[in-house]
């Protein structure tokens, strides 16, 4: 809804005044505020999780380590979600012969997911800074735990990211541009 009435408001008054467009600032400022709004709410639930269902050990403060990895999660899910897909869809029609809709529909559908595969350990060692702070550790033996702790649960939580985004970012980004293609069009007439 905020990208269809910035996009119509921009191109109305660079239409009316022929000026160049400022479309990186909008997607900026979208990027920005969309982050800003799920990371948000996000972050509450994984602070909720983490003291829920974590290990009896850990101790009630979140790290703000574990924040800073869930506020880069998210954006790399928003970022990939929203602003990935066009670029794509660039390449695409560029390197082949799709249509813009068709390059536009496997860009959102197969940015969001792939990005899971960074994504999701990103999240998974926000949980574990919390879950395990090993602190009696050294740095070097810390990392190497850390690591080991990634390789044994990289699948099950990519696995489990992309069963969650794949519906809501991926086909819900193709369902959400064709709606917004329709409201747009409604706008204009």
């Amino acid at each position: 809804c905020l990208k269809t009435v910035l996009e119509h408001q921009e191109n109305n008054v660079r239409n009316e005044k022929n000026q160049p467009s400022h479309a990186g600032v909008n997607k900026f400022g979208i990027f920005a505020f969309t982050t800003a709004v799920n990371s948000a709410t996000t972050m509450m639930k994984d602070q909720f999780y983490a003291k829920h269902f974590g290990s009896k050990t850990s101790s009630s403060k979140v790290p703000f380590i574990s924040f800073a990895l869930w506020g880069l999660r998210d954006c790399l899910v928003i970022g990939s979600a929203f602003i990935l897909p066009e670029y794509v869809c660039q390449i695409l029609k560029q390197r082949t012969d799709l249509e813009h809709v068709t390059a536009l529909q496997i860009s959102q559908l197969t940015c969001p997911v792939a990005t899971q595969v960074i994504a999701g350990p990103i999240q998974l060692l926000g949980l574990d800074f919390y879950n395990r702070p090993l602190a009696d550790l050294s740095y070097k033996a810390a990392t190497i735990e850390r690591i080991k702790f990634q390789c044994a649960n990289f699948g099950s939580i990519v696995g489990a990211r992309i069963a969650r985004i794949a519906p809501a970012y991926g086909i819900g980004g193709v369902g959400n541009t064709y709606f917004r293609e329709k409201w747009r069009n409604y706008l204009d007439s």
